[in-house]
């Protein structure tokens, strides 16, 4: 994990790659399930959410880290998108 966002209620736990691959998705989805039990131990009750993001995403990665749960984080021109996951998952 590369960086983890929180405001209060909700975490973001971020796994950045220059090239992500669906390896990458599967690494940080065990992490997500660590992250999660983890915090239950220490009766963290934030919302966990997950992110992944990569300087160059394959669209098949990227559609299969959003129905995993997680946002995708690409480069658009000057900015980033950030598409909310069809399935959107909360550990």
């Amino acid at each position: 994990m590369d960086a983890l966002l929180e405001n209060g209620e909700y975490a973001m736990a971020v796994e950045v790659k220059t090239r992500l691959t669906a390896d990458d998705v599967n690494d940080h989805l065990r992490r997500m399930e660590i992250l999660r039990r983890v915090a239950d131990e220490r009766d963290d009750r934030r919302k966990y959410l997950g992110a992944v993001a990569g300087a160059v995403v394959d669209k098949k990665v990227a559609d299969y880290a959003l129905k995993s749960g997680f946002y995708v984080i690409v480069p658009s021109g000057k900015t980033v998108e950030a598409p909310e996951p069809s399935n959107l998952r909360i550990w």
